[in-house]
């Protein structure tokens, strides 16, 4: 029997970069103060340490005013 990962949530990071860029948000620390999250939270998340949870889903989809699939993706 094959052992398949559970499907995770993952930051789309172009999409992010993106986002970051178009509102001149500098750092890392910029970013997650705009968000309303920590910045350590966002670093783990980017670095893919940790998959990111509904309350930091909800926060960014606010913030950003983006649709979920031009932030995130489902990966196996």
């Amino acid at each position: 029997m094959q052992s398949t990962s559970p499907p995770v949530v993952r930051l789309r990071e172009d999409a992010f970069a993106r986002w970051t860029e178009s509102l001149a948000l500098r750092s890392e620390t910029e970013a997650a103060e705009y968000i309303g999250v920590s910045q350590a939270t966002l670093n783990r998340i980017r670095r893919g340490e940790i998959t990111p949870g509904e309350k930091f889903i909800a926060a960014l989809l606010a913030a950003s005013r983006l649709q979920f699939e031009e932030l995130f993706e489902v990966a196996s």
